[in-house]
């Protein structure tokens, strides 16, 4: 179906719908573990399919386009960047002028910093043990020694080192760095654009992290600071309490049980899971997901659905692990919602936080009491919940006081900058002789990224209250709750802004009170 009346435009919508088809069939691909021969073919028609964007975005200037029309141009490329950076074939790839990327060698650093990453901290020495991330910070929360946490924690070393070495003023993480700040001293903070996109006053944003986390530490942790090894066992008491009645076999069946009671069968809408490692698919250090399609209209206005598809690598259960794969299934209902042209199916950058968002509205569900008893058959406190839900947002929340500081201050050490946030706002000793602030790799591979969580945040608390006054709990099971989650929040894509979406939503503007009076509930 043709979305446009512009001839040369519809040239353009085209080919941004190939590559974003490509680019999603090459992310499946390449991530399932497809053979040599079918990721040569799957790279191939990534490329080609760029190069045919660039083309197209070069051949007018585009100044006679509809207004419509010059929203959908916008839209393109906003979100063209992002998508860029994920494939790794695009690397280096001569692109049009309106999407440069880093320089060559930079995005290379960057992308071999990350796999440095992902390699070691997929294969860490615990003991007699070789342990993936997820399943030592899991370990973390259910260890009762703490000199056992202590050497658990240290395990994670070799990936911090693989980041920031010796936090040397070469190191591979301060030379990205300085490329990041550069970039964000010309086009604006990627963490003031997400803010700003939410309705929020990007002045507010150091303020607000400060608020939340003063906030939590008071309730959760008191005034004395812990050692960096002790704070996933001071939030992780709900997970040794039911950790052990999540293995690793029931995540799916969580899962899919509660989408099913949203009335979101993850079967009806072709949602694909990936989530257990096996010997012959790539390493997936962090969890993502994303589409091997996009939705498409018919000539007679019917919606063709997008594919999800979510990747992870979930070793062992645990309630950390099903918070992750629910969230995921947040993206993944999200995408099959979708109802937007080619040009809109994809989100520019200052969007992510929104879509960030949209997926812990149903992560975190999975500390809700009613939730838990439903799916375990336990009775939770408001406390535990309320704990164990923010625990992993307060470390977001500080990650985005510290690339907010580094990229005002590049010259400064990582770990004395880290150091310094974890001792004043996190309520954590520093510990600056460790890069121990170097646990994510959206880190790396996304400078500004981590913000998302911490500012979206304060929208999913903002939209669960508003969804639990308009609809009551669904924690325990909404059949008609997905239905109305797609028809006013989830698909739009990049047709409508969050900052348009949020104050009709909310019936006001976004603020922070809702999250900060969910965390007085552990009071």
């Amino acid at each position: 179906m043709q979305y446009t009346d512009d001839p040369a435009f519809a040239r353009l919508e085209t080919a941004y719908g190939a590559y974003l088809e490509a680019w999603g069939a090459w992310m499946v691909g390449h991530h399932a573990g497809a053979s040599p021969d079918r990721d040569a073919e799957l790279t191939a028609a990534l490329v080609d399919a760029r190069r045919a964007v660039a083309a197209e975005l070069g051949a007018e200037a585009w100044g006679h386009l509809s207004t419509t029309d010059r929203a959908a141009l916008g839209n393109i490329r906003g979100a063209l960047p992002d998508l860029d950076a994920w494939a790794a074939p695009l690397d280096g790839l001569a692109r049009d002028e309106t999407a440069p990327g880093e320089p060559p060698d930079i995005a290379a650093l960057r992308r071999a910093t990350f796999d440095a990453w992902g390699a070691a901290m997929a294969d860490l020495e615990v003991g007699d043990e070789r342990l993936d991330r997820l399943t030592v910070s899991a370990r973390l929360a259910r260890e009762e020694d703490p000199a056992a946490r202590r050497r658990v924690f240290l395990a994670m070393e070799p990936g911090w080192r693989a980041v920031n070495g010796e936090d040397e003023p070469d190191s591979p993480y301060r030379r990205l760095l300085g490329s990041s700040a550069a970039r964000w001293a010309a086009e604006g903070s990627p963490i003031e654009a997400n803010a700003a996109a939410l309705g929020m006053d990007s002045r507010d944003v150091e303020p607000t992290m400060r608020r939340i986390l003063a906030a939590f530490r008071t309730v959760a942790l008191g005034q004395a600071p812990i050692e960096p090894w002790d704070y996933r066992y001071a939030v992780g008491g709900l997970a040794r309490r039911l950790d052990a009645r999540i293995p690793v076999e029931r995540l799916r069946a969580i899962n899919d049980a509660h989408l099913r009671s949203l009335g979101a069968d993850p079967a009806d809408l072709q949602i694909h899971y990936d989530i257990h490692p096996r010997p012959d698919r790539p390493v997936i250090p962090t969890a993502f997901t994303v589409t091997s399609d996009i939705a498409r209209q018919a000539a007679d206005g019917t919606w063709i659905p997008a594919t999800p598809w979510v990747f992870a690598t979930y070793a062992e259960g645990g309630i950390g692990n099903l918070e992750e794969l629910l969230h995921e299934s947040g993206h993944a209902l999200h995408y099959a919602a979708l109802r937007a042209r080619p040009a809109h199916f994809s989100w520019p950058a200052d969007q992510t936080a929104f879509v960030e968002a949209i997926a812990d509205v149903v992560g975190w569900t999975t500390h809700e009491p009613a939730f838990l008893r439903e799916h375990l058959g336990v009775d939770v406190s408001a406390r535990e919940s309320v704990v164990a839900r923010y625990g992993s947002v307060m470390l977001d929340a500080a990650w985005t006081l510290f690339e907010i500081e580094l990229h005002r201050h590049p010259d400064r050490s990582p770990n004395e900058a880290w150091a310094e946030i974890a001792e004043r706002d996190l309520g954590v000793r520093g510990h600056p002789e460790w890069s121990w602030w170097a646990g994510r790799g959206q880190l790396i591979d996304g400078p500004g990224y981590l913000a998302n969580y911490a500012l979206g945040a304060v929208m999913v608390a903002a939209v669960r209250t508003r969804i639990r006054d308009l609809r009551g709990d669904w924690s325990g099971g909404d059949p008609g709750w997905y239905g109305f989650a797609s028809e006013t929040l989830l698909r739009f894509a990049g047709a409508r802004t969050p900052h348009d979406i949020l104050p009709d939503f909310l019936g006001g503007p976004l603020t922070a009170d809702a999250l900060l009076a969910d965390i007085q509930r552990a009071g």
